[in-house]
């Protein structure tokens, strides 16, 4: 099991689950059995050969409010974003996207601009921090924090909203765990501000 989701928009969640590491089917949830039933499948041939799938992020990346389905691939250490895009309760599988930036670990999908819609955080090359924006489907990739780091890998992180007015814009603090000393193993938490974008 790789995620949850209401997919279909009917205020049940679906299930998303990778098959071998290559595939995607998506279960959709039933009030009559079987509860579970599969809609969606990403195949192995619509992805570049030898993708191995690592995780499933569902949402509104585009900010269409159809669900639109993140998948994140390892090859050569090096982490791919692939994007399919929702349509009518079900997603494009001809029109799919890849990334133009590729991630040293795993991304952290979060609304960085304060839009309320899921924004793509991550290190391309350490200690660069990008961002990538896909409102209306355009790729808009760019630095993300002022300052640089180098995460450790694999990372842990998180964002959280302190001031409890449940937004992401300038109040939302974003940790992230660093590595400051290689040899020593010695770990931090860094907190960053983050201002909303217009």
């Amino acid at each position: 099991m790789a995620a949850f989701g209401d997919f279909d928009a009917d205020k049940q969640s679906d299930i998303f689950i990778i098959r071998e590491n290559s595939e995607v089917v998506i279960f959709l949830a039933d009030s009559v059995k079987p509860y579970f039933k599969p809609k969606v499948n990403i195949t192995k041939d619509i992805l570049p050969k030898g993708t191995v799938i690592t995780s499933v992020v569902p949402g509104d990346y585009d900010g269409d409010s159809q669900m639109d389905v993140l998948l994140t691939a390892q090859s050569n250490s090096r982490i791919s974003i692939f994007i399919f895009w929702g349509h009518n309760q079900t997603l494009d599988l001809s029109g799919w996207l890849l990334l133009n930036e590729t991630f040293t670990d795993q991304p952290l999908v979060m609304d960085f601009n304060g839009d309320m819609i899921p924004d793509i955080f991550g290190v391309t090359t350490s200690p660069m921090t990008r961002v990538c924006y896909l409102t209306d489907r355009i790729q808009k990739c760019q630095n993300a924090l002022s300052s640089s780091v180098k995460m450790r890998i694999p990372h842990s992180n998180a964002f959280i909203d302190l001031n409890k007015d449940f937004t992401a814009g300038e109040s939302t603090i974003f940790l992230q765990n660093l590595v400051f000393s290689q040899e020593e193993g010695d770990v931090e938490a860094a907190i960053f501000k983050l201002t909303k974008r217009e």
